[in-house]
């Protein structure tokens, strides 16, 4: 049972000369194609300075959200400098960062994160109720971290939370406890797609965080992304039940679940997606997805040139502007040192290539449903097949719009979702609908909420200046209210039976 959200024993699919020569091809071809996106990124954002469209790319005032003032970043923000150190920016706000290495079922070492006060005892962290978080695609810990007092790592500290930042495997150094040699170019260790983060590395993250929480048998989640992608999968498995009983509650930020608008207009997504399978090697290899971007990120991600060409290919490639992100520049360097990490081809290709059944990408909605709302309209299921209205076929995915993805689980673990108005990379929209329409054991007021944030975007959720007035104080006043009652959180229509 659920097999689908099992990973298969992992392999090489090639060997000899035939390995080195789709090695060989990727190469040349993620030049061309990051040379290309580069090259793009540049007259983009020169002709935004020439026609006056950067100025509504820039920061805005933002003085009050909810009662919250953001604050300076770090206190003695004009002395630091750009670091891939982690620990930095923990120290620049008098914290620290605890480092562990833990090891997966299949072996794959992962980092895990650990943001301290070192001025608390052992004993007085571990009466603190642990938060994770985890992070998006071609991401890690730092993306909660580097934006310092304004960070939703540093809300959950001050709030009285021990907080855990998770980390997928590959990070920036593929590690693995039996693979060896050049693990770069090993297509064993890099055959793995979104199954083996929901099905080994999320699992193995919370069982690790929690040994070290002897006061604790449960812990919160909080995702980014695709953070959120691998805990809805995750979740859908029963075979991890014994996983989904150590969360107490979750909490999805940007969930990436359904497609959004940009598979419709973003070159580089179409150019991917159209890739038959072996075009797709050809150009992408069958190792490491683009490995000269975080090769390049390894020599420059100090320098302020890769913060400027970070900024200008984040708002070329996905419309991204820095409205909320505020008006130090320097912060938002730090944010982007965190980015491009190493993920897998298969990865990639589960999220853009067509001919993977059960990719995120081929539950995009026709490119009109989008204009129109039909992409999120509630309809009964069923009521589209007796009008003759076509549907899409999404029965393959991990996630069919009008299919139930709980009810085979015994534990609903209760959910706020964030989602961004201005986000067109992920449909928030569809993801409330079923949410709110097509999964029995979930209802508003018991064990789900929903919260739109109008003027969000995708990654505005984890890097804006006034994210802890949106989001992260929507959390803390949440866990509040349910403080001591971890025991009755889970909603089921059992329950509400007998209340």
């Amino acid at each position: 049972m659920f097999e689908e959200y099992t990973p298969t024993e992992k392999h090489a699919k090639h060997s000899g000369i035939s390995k080195y020569l789709i090695i060989f091809s990727a190469w040349l071809g993620s030049i061309a194609f990051v040379t290309t996106l580069s090259l793009g990124a540049v007259f983009y954002h020169i002709y935004h300075k020439i026609t006056g469209q950067e100025r509504y790319n820039l920061p805005e005032d933002i003085d009050r959200v909810n009662g919250y003032v953001p604050r300076k970043a770090f206190p003695e923000l004009e002395k630091m400098k750009p670091s891939k150190d982690l620990r930095y920016y923990a120290l620049a706000m008098g914290l620290d960062l605890e480092e562990y290495n833990i090891t997966t079922e299949d072996g794959f070492v992962l980092t895990l994160h650990h943001l301290i006060d070192p001025k608390e005892s052992v004993s007085d962290r571990q009466n603190k109720k642990p938060v994770l978080l985890q992070h998006g695609l071609l991401s890690c810990s730092g993306a909660y971290l580097t934006t310092g007092h304004n960070s939703l790592a540093y809300h959950f500290i001050e709030s009285g939370y021990d907080v855990w930042l998770g980390n997928n495997r590959s990070w920036f150094e593929p590690r693995h406890t039996f693979l060896e040699g050049n693990l770069l170019h090993n297509e064993e260790y890099w055959d793995w797609d979104i199954r083996e983060l929901a099905y080994y590395d999320l699992p193995a993250i919370i069982e690790n965080v929690l040994s070290h929480k002897p006061n604790h048998d449960k812990l919160i989640l909080v995702g980014h992304s695709q953070g959120c992608t691998q805990s809805f999968i995750m979740l859908r498995n029963g075979n991890l039940s014994h996983i989904h009983s150590k969360i107490e509650y979750f909490f999805p930020l940007a969930p990436a679940i359904f497609p959004g608008y940009s598979f419709h207009d973003r070159g580089f997504i179409r150019f991917i997606h159209n890739k038959g399978k072996l075009g797709y090697k050809l150009w992408f290899g069958c190792c490491s997805f683009l490995p000269n971007l975080s090769k390049f990120r390894y020599y420059f991600a100090t320098q302020k040139f890769f913060g400027f060409m970070s900024y200008i290919m984040f708002k070329f490639l996905f419309g991204w502007n820095a409205r909320k992100w505020g008006k130090e520049h320097k912060v938002w360097y730090f944010c982007f040192v965190y980015n491009v990490t190493y993920v897998s081809s298969n990865l990639m290709s589960w999220w853009l290539s067509f001919y993977v059944d059960n990719g995120f990408s081929n539950q995009l909605q026709p490119k009109q449903a989008y204009k129109t709302g039909a992409n999120h309209t509630y309809v009964p299921e069923n009521e589209n097949a007796k009008e003759g209205i076509p549907e899409k076929d999404d029965s393959k995915s991990f996630f069919p719009f009008k299919k139930s993805w709980f009810t085979d689980s015994n534990i609903s673990v209760p959910m706020v979702i964030f989602t961004g108005g201005l986000d067109f990379l992920v449909d928030g929209k569809r993801l409330i609908t079923h949410m709110r329409h097509y999964e029995p054991n979930y209802a508003e007021g018991k064990n789900l909420e929903i919260v739109e944030i109008d003027d969000y975007n995708h990654v505005d959720v984890v890097w804006a200046e006034d994210l802890i007035g949106n989001i992260g104080m929507i959390i803390t006043d949440k866990l509040k209210s349910v403080e001591g009652t971890a025991q009755n959180s889970s909603y089921s229509p059992e329950t509400e039976k007998e209340n």
